[in-house]
């Protein structure tokens, strides 16, 4: 979602989006948990409780590994307006929303800044005083393995897969991903997860996303994107693993140490956690078929009643 605005707003600064939502994040990790890695939640894509509206792209990546419990949200002005209130103490979810500052130069120019900003939502968890009326989950209609199979075969627009040698890679200049035999695996989850992982590097191919952050990881580890693409394609492999109902626990072997080397980037680079979850999602949402609408308004949408 893009905004534009002539003149900067008045009154108390809101606290830097990016901060507060890569915050959060590692207020999690911190604690031992990988917060884009957990099981995916059986109630559909994260929607708010009163309007209806489906949360898209970044907002529903964040607001589906920032919350727990049925991804359903309301306002704390939705709230009052049910006759309820908010549980004294809960924190909200952060709606982001990109927006653009417009500024006339001194040379009679107008200069656009782009920034990100935010509003907040509860999930109903949160919601007290009201008498909710909450959704039955959803089966899974495949088992895990098969899903995970189905989501690889159903990609039409998907690179070829092959099994050459014993490494698992992506190369974007013939399109091909490769990976090591499936019997190497010690489980079939980590076939997929790894896969996935493969298969989100070839999004950003320049006939599908045209992602440069993926120029930037295959030609040097130290260029700027190189960090953002690997964390790109971690997160898109774990919502792929989500989507297919694929065990987080049996997919990731080294916790502690992929959780360092990410808290230490993500304290250096604010940006780069909300960055890699908007790739992501787009990545995710190519592989699975499905439509990667911006939301019109979140935050007007979310105040809705």
């Amino acid at each position: 979602m893009k905004r534009t605005r002539t003149t900067p707003g008045t009154g108390t600064a809101k606290a830097d989006a990016y901060q507060i939502i890569t915050d959060r994040i590692l207020v999690k990790m911190e604690g031992g948990q990988i917060p884009w890695q957990k099981p995916w939640h059986s109630f559909g894509a994260p929607r708010n409780y009163v309007t209806g509206h489906v949360y898209t792209g970044i907002n529903a990546f964040l607001l589906h590994f920032l919350s727990e419990g049925i991804p359903l949200f309301m306002t704390f002005r939705q709230a009052k307006q049910l006759g309820g209130y908010i549980r004294q103490g809960a924190k909200g979810f952060p709606i982001i929303y990109y927006n653009v500052m417009e500024k006339e130069t001194e040379e009679g120019k107008t200069k656009r800044t782009p920034f990100v900003n935010y509003c907040t939502v509860f999930n109903i968890a949160d919601v007290e005083g009201v008498n909710l009326i909450l959704p039955e989950a959803t089966a899974q209609p495949l088992a895990p393995i098969e899903a995970a199979e189905s989501i690889v075969s159903s990609w039409a627009d998907r690179p070829r897969i092959t099994h050459m040698d014993q490494k698992a890679y992506y190369v974007p200049a013939l399109d091909y991903v490769n990976m090591p035999a499936f019997s190497s695996f010690k489980s079939a989850e980590q076939y997929y997860q790894t896969l996935f992982h493969e298969l989100t590097h070839s999004t950003g191919h320049r006939a599908r996303l045209n992602r440069t952050d993926l120029a930037d990881n295959m030609a040097t580890k130290g260029a700027a994107g190189y960090a953002r693409e690997e964390l790109t394609a971690e997160m898109g492999a774990a919502f792929l693993c989500g989507a297919a109902g694929l065990d987080p626990a049996a997919t990731e072997e080294n916790t502690v140490a992929y959780l360092q080397t990410w808290i230490a980037r993500l304290k250096n680079d604010k940006k780069l956690l909300v960055q890699a979850a908007s790739h992501a999602q787009k990545a995710a949402n190519l592989i699975l078929g499905d439509q990667d609408k911006p939301d019109p308004d979140p935050c007007q949408l979310a105040q809705a009643a």
